[in-house]
């Protein structure tokens, strides 16, 4: 693997016959930050309750990084007006179970 290619796997690109094309990437609503979407958790707010995106309506994303800090899980909690240890525990069997 020459130098380009190993530049390119570790900026998130993809090289397929000579033509550049970047991973799809997403802004998590907690930290604001862009990151590949693969990696980070989609879900959405439907009847005052967050559930695991659904296949229609509005949702949003959040990184695992912000998933692991409560003090973020609790704003996070205030603001969809959850309790913040079914809301925590929700997020983290998520994460374990993919």
């Amino acid at each position: 693997m020459e130098l380009q290619q190993r530049v390119n796997l570790f900026l998130g690109i993809i090289t397929m016959n000579s033509t550049i094309k970047k991973k799809p990437t997403r802004m998590c609503i907690s930290c604001r930050q862009k990151i590949v979407r693969i990696t980070m958790v989609r879900l959405q707010q439907k009847e005052n309750k967050i559930l695991t995106y659904q296949g229609s309506g509005r949702s949003f994303y959040l990184c695992h990084k912000c998933i692991d800090d409560e003090k973020k899980i609790r704003r996070l909690s205030k603001r969809f007006k959850e309790d913040f240890r079914q809301f925590n525990k929700f997020l983290k069997e998520l994460v374990e179970n993919g």
